[in-house]
């Protein structure tokens, strides 16, 4: 259900709840740091959208995630949504090189953002960058439904990685519930259905806080 809409920007209830809530339990000042990091990652993809000639119809911010819908009209190949999707994530890892150059020490914590949500995205899973651009290379070669047979069957491979990270650490004797959660979001999110990642008129779901 969307709350508020400014314009071509979108923000459901969920997303707003969950933000009260991180922002309410964050006792390290990491959220403002974590929202900047993610509101620069999508801003990367935003202008190379801009840049290679494609229209941002709609944004739309839930508690899962950011999802980009493209105009119809202005169209993009390939190999220009390969782009797009890699812009994000270099966006961050530049991000955080850049906060280690300027702030020294202080920038540390920023850059550290940066880093894991850039390389996280950078996964070879539907519902992010890595999937994405890889289902580009993919698609011309193996067609729609072969290349997200494919990107299925990496989801799940990296679902069953995080379920055994957590059953190694919890016969280590540490509860960590943050692997399993991503592991079934992982798998939600690699089976959209047919109008899901892969239309050439959405730009898939991207995680907005990590």
């Amino acid at each position: 259900m969307t709350v508020l809409r400014w314009r071509r920007v979108e923000v459901s209830g969920g997303a707003l709840l969950l933000g009260a809530l991180l922002y309410y339990f964050d006792d390290q000042g990491l959220f403002l740091l974590s929202l900047l990091a993610c509101t620069v990652h999508e801003l990367g993809h935003y202008l190379a959208i801009l840049a290679l000639g494609g229209q941002v119809k709609l944004l739309r911010i839930t508690c899962v995630g950011a999802e980009m819908r493209l105009s119809g009209r202005r169209t993009m190949g390939w190999a220009g949504q390969m782009l797009t999707a890699l812009a994000g994530p270099l966006v961050n890892l530049a991000m955080g090189f850049a906060a280690v150059r300027l702030w020294g020490e202080e920038g540390w914590c920023f850059a550290g953002i940066n880093f894991a949500l850039g390389a996280f995205n950078l996964l070879p899973a539907g519902c992010l960058d890595g999937g994405r651009a890889l289902s580009c290379l993919l698609m011309p070669l193996l067609g729609r439904e072969g290349a997200a047979r494919f990107l299925g069957i990496l989801a799940i491979a990296l679902a069953a990685g995080l379920l055994a990270g957590t059953l190694i650490l919890l016969r280590s004797g540490s509860l960590n519930l943050t692997l399993p959660l991503l592991s079934a979001w992982l798998l939600a999110g690699s089976f959209p259905g047919k109008k899901g990642l892969h239309s050439k008129n959405s730009y898939g779901k991207i995680p907005w806080t990590q």
